[in-house]
């Protein structure tokens, strides 16, 4: 509409410049008249020779970021080409990936000859996930407003948002959930004493093979033989949050989303590794990541918020996987601890 509004309004101009240069036979309106000309076909034509020369980059803080925190998002728009321009127009897709909410803005930058402009964004996310920052089409307005002239591009920016680690919650420790089959413990490396690293103190939860009982009559307290590989002994969990038509309500998602990470650190913060399921909803398969630490298992979060996890078809999958494997299931209702 504007666009249109620009265009009447140089229309006008232009007749009445003419009705007067037939009334008054100036010649300061025939070369008004040969300015205007002119000038409407430099910005018709010069957007047309600029545009390949405009570039659109997205910088996003590095790292991750807690959910209601503030943080800022820069767009930066270069100009390679030495002719000037009032502004451009950037259109962005802004949202959390991981609930699929997505939303277009607008941003308008000026445009300067050979040089950079850039504005900052400021963002919030209430929900955990992953926030993504892509800019989809680049508009570059005329001088007359008149004939914008656009082109797709493709540039995306992403930061992870996690949950805080709020009020601890008690998860089950017992053998069932720990251990792997037996049949299959003693078939991996480091299921034997002989491959001991270190001795430590007892932790609730700790299998009770796995006590080094002169050592404990010694000190008087138990001690605990630890061994050179843990992933034999470690917590499954299947993550399947969405329902079976694979949409969620977002505050569903963000509670599980919160049960999910300090899940992980109480087993961890007890030295259980954690092994996490999930269909990824972004490249259409199922992943597994191992965590030993809090850290690893932070970035396996954030990976899976990536991948939009929480499929809930991912159960399935799993138990055709691994047979008779017992896992913990945590979904929007809760965490469910299952025989396999």
């Amino acid at each position: 509409m504007r666009r249109f509004w620009h265009i009447f309004e140089y229309l006008a101009l232009f007749a009445i410049n003419g009705v007067m240069l037939w009334f008054f036979r100036g010649y300061l309106n025939l070369l008004i008249a040969v300015m205007m000309v002119l000038f409407l076909l430099y910005s018709l034509i010069s957007v047309h020779i600029a545009l390949p020369y405009l570039t659109a980059e997205i910088e996003v803080p590095e790292g991750y970021v807690e959910k209601n925190t503030p943080f800022h998002v820069k767009i930066r728009l270069t100009n390679r080409c030495i002719l000037p321009f009032v502004q451009a127009q950037i259109k962005l897709r802004v949202g959390n990936i991981f609930l699929e909410e997505m939303a277009e803005q607008e941003v308008s930058l000026p445009v300067k000859p050979l040089d950079t402009t850039e504005v900052i964004l400021p963002l919030r996310s209430e929900y955990a996930g992953n926030i993504e920052i892509t800019a989809f089409r680049l508009i570059l307005c005329d001088l007359l407003f008149m004939h914008p002239l656009g082109r797709d591009i493709s540039e995306t920016g992403n930061i992870g948002v996690l949950p805080g680690r709020g009020v601890e919650k008690e998860y089950p420790l017992n053998d069932y959930s720990v251990g792997m089959r037996e049949v299959s413990e003693s078939r991996m490396a480091g299921s034997d004493f002989s491959d001991v690293s270190q001795v430590r103190e007892y932790i609730p939860g700790d299998a009770m093979k796995d006590i080094h009982w002169k050592l404990s009559a010694k000190k008087e307290e138990l001690m605990v033989k630890e061994r050179l590989r843990m992933s034999s002994r470690k917590i499954m969990v299947v993550f399947a949050l969405a329902g079976g038509e694979g949409h969620f309500v977002p505050e569903d998602a963000d509670t599980a989303a919160d049960r999910l990470y300090g899940l992980g650190l109480f087993y961890l913060q007890r030295r259980v590794p954690i092994s996490l399921c999930y269909y990824s909803r972004r490249f259409h398969e199922i992943r597994e990541e191992l965590a030993e630490s809090e850290a690893e298992w932070r970035d396996a979060v954030l990976r899976a918020f990536y991948a939009q996890a929480g499929d809930g078809g991912v159960e399935a999958g799993f138990q055709n996987i691994n047979p008779g494997q017992g896992y913990l299931l945590l979904d929007k209702s809760g965490v469910t601890e299952k025989s396999g």
